[in-house]
């Protein structure tokens, strides 16, 4: 989660006030009263804004590599006499000095050497070592930039009928179109030149050249407010509570009332339904589903948080999950199941209320179904040799449980947990 990500996830934390310790009464009241905040869409503006200013940097130190700030270097060298046009005293000096260069001529000694001072523009200076560096800094973020939109570009499903990249195919475009920048930067003399050897630090220490020269300075000023996206901290906790008020507000779009809330416990129930949900430990968010069709046998999930999807696949350990029949990893952008294999496979990239919206309802799925097929077959992903255990049926395959009421004369099945081969 980059930095304008938490800061307005931090903002709106704030401003929801203590509403996770409002009484069960006056629940219902402060949810509504709650204004709805997407920070997808602050991101993607904000995203939009900072290659606008990525394309100005760019602009800039092409400006830069085109004029260069460059320092003059004195060398000393050894040359043959006629290659010298004059000497200067100091160099005169040293030829006299150095035996080694004289030879006899005519009875004459003549020096068939001289030293020579040559002055010769140095362009690896500190300063030109720093834009080279940020060039290197922009090209690794736009990749980033890259994959991350990537990701998110729809792509043809067995249900879609459309393709609407929407503002997300803009901004690939302008990603593609400053990496074309910044390659042809890095193919300049310039940038071949002064990107030689060790790379500098990434404290960059403010020379006068930095501080009073307008395009250099232009650089370092984006460069320092550029590295506060680095420094964010973990707020897994107010991305949790932030789901939490996108949940509440779901389930009672649903139809769900509140029968109790406090600070460690919320209870919610419909005619079908009692769903008790406890932040836990740890940042996650544990959910508990008694269906009224089968009062004995409640299920039992949890809902880990990341700022950052790379981090959420596979970060909840097994010994998280023992006590839970499923367990899943909500970030900003993205859903996927943490208890399987190959967590990556299985990513949902959605809107904020759409990813909430699905992981609920995926527990809440009353099916009328066939109940003598699907005691020896999978409903989710067709594998044969079913386990029936006290009613609950296990898939081996993928996992995926079940229960079925036969109370009526159409068979109804309830699906406890769901696990699809791949959720995106």
């Amino acid at each position: 989660m980059r930095f304008i990500e938490t800061k307005k996830l931090n903002d709106y934390i704030l401003s929801t006030g203590d509403f996770l310790r409002c009484t069960t009464e006056d629940f219902s009241a402060k949810l509504s009263s709650l204004e709805s905040v997407s920070l997808q869409s602050v991101s993607l503006e904000h995203d939009r804004s900072f290659l606008k200013e990525l394309s100005s940097v760019l602009n800039v130190i092409v400006s830069i590599i085109y004029h260069p700030h460059i320092a003059n270097k004195r060398e000393e060298v050894i040359i043959r006499i006629e290659q010298a046009q004059q000497i200067g005293q100091e160099a005169f000096l040293n030829t006299v000095k150095d035996s080694k260069l004289w030879k006899e001529h005519n009875v004459r000694m003549v020096p068939e050497e001289v030293y020579y001072y040559q002055h010769i523009d140095e362009l690896r200076i500190y300063e030109n070592r720093f834009i080279a560096f940020l060039i290197d800094l922009i090209d690794k973020e736009l990749a980033k930039f890259s994959n991350f939109y990537l990701s998110k570009l729809p792509t043809l499903t067995s249900l879609s009928n459309t393709l609407d990249s929407r503002e997300i195919g803009e901004v690939i475009v302008e990603i593609d179109r400053l990496r074309r920048k910044t390659q042809f930067i890095q193919n300049t003399f310039f940038y071949k030149e002064t990107s030689k050897g060790k790379p500098i630090s990434r404290k960059i220490q403010p020379t006068n050249i930095l501080l009073k020269d307008r395009l250099y300075r232009y650089c370092f000023k984006f460069y320092k407010n550029f590295m506060r996206y680095e420094d964010v901290n973990d707020t897994k906790h107010d991305l949790r509570t932030y789901y939490m008020i996108l949940l509440f507000k779901e389930l009672l779009a649903q139809g769900f009332r509140i029968q109790s809330a406090s600070e460690k416990k919320y209870v919610f129930e419909n005619g079908e339904f009692t769903l008790t949900l406890t932040p836990e430990v740890g940042e996650a968010l544990a959910l508990q589903i008694l269906c009224h069709r089968f009062p004995t046998t409640p299920a039992r999930h949890l809902l880990g948080f990341h700022v950052e999807t790379e981090k959420a696949i596979g970060s909840a350990s097994g010994e998280e999950r023992k006590n839970y029949e499923g367990c899943e990893m909500l970030s900003l952008w993205e859903l996927c199941y943490a208890d399987v294999p190959n967590a990556a496979a299985t990513l949902k990239t959605d809107t904020e209320e759409a990813l909430i919206r699905s992981w609920l309802s995926d527990k809440l799925s009353l099916v009328a179904t066939d109940r003598y097929i699907y005691q020896k077959y999978c409903p989710v992903c067709r594998s044969r040799g079913v386990d029936n255990t006290e009613g609950v049926y296990s898939c081996p395959a993928c996992d995926s449980r079940y229960m079925f009421d036969h109370s009526n004369e159409d068979t109804v099945a309830w699906f406890r947990k769901i696990r699809k081969k791949g959720i995106s």
